[in-house]
This record gives C-alpha cells, structure tokens and sequence, in this order.
C-alpha cells in the first residue's frame, strides 16, 4: 500500500481507539467515548469511521463489540455500540505485540 497522509491517519485512528480502550480493559466503554476521544486527535474523523475502524479491529480480533438492539450493518449507530478490547488487542495496544497495519 502507497504511504499516503490518508493512510498514516487511519492508522493512527485505529491506534487511538485501542489505547483509547487500553485504558479500560477488560471493561466496556461506549462508542460515543471512543469517537469523542478519536475525535478529538483528528477533528476530520466522522461516525461511520469508527464503525469501519471498529468492524476492522474486531476482524483481526483485538476488539468486540456488541449493539444494545441487535446488530445489522446496515444501521449500526455508534452511540448504541460498546466497546472492548480483547488480550490480543491488549497485546497490541501495549505494543508487545507488532502489527504492521497499525504501526506506522
């Protein structure tokens, strides 16, 4: 993948959201928290960036998440979304662990 400034910031995002959640492990924080803090780093990252970000970590499985009414990707809402790390994310997170589509 081409170094691009587009691809360092999703990087950094979905390293922002498992520090962010690093913090709270083993316990949940909710997806309206998690985008707060992203939001903050990066005031260009929007709602449905974290879904993609959250559907992309828990793929590779250092996060789950679960949806108060059910799940359809479709109509996911971050703020009806929590959030938790898993030991491998938790690896990740503290950096004992490389994955080099985080690091950058």
């Amino acid at each position: 993948m081409a170094k691009t400034f587009r691809n360092t910031q999703i990087k950094r995002d979905r390293r922002k959201v498992l520090d962010t959640l690093r913090m709270w492990y083993p316990g949940w924080l909710s997806g309206e928290e998690v985008f707060e803090v992203v939001l903050a780093t990066n005031p260009e990252y929007d709602r449905r960036y974290l879904v993609k970000d959250a559907h992309y970590l828990n793929e590779k499985g250092y996060l789950k998440f679960r949806h108060k009414q059910g799940f359809d990707i479709r109509n996911v809402n971050v703020k009806d979304c929590e959030y938790s790390l898993t030991a491998n994310g938790s690896d990740v997170a503290d950096r004992i662990m490389d994955d080099p589509t985080l690091d950058f």
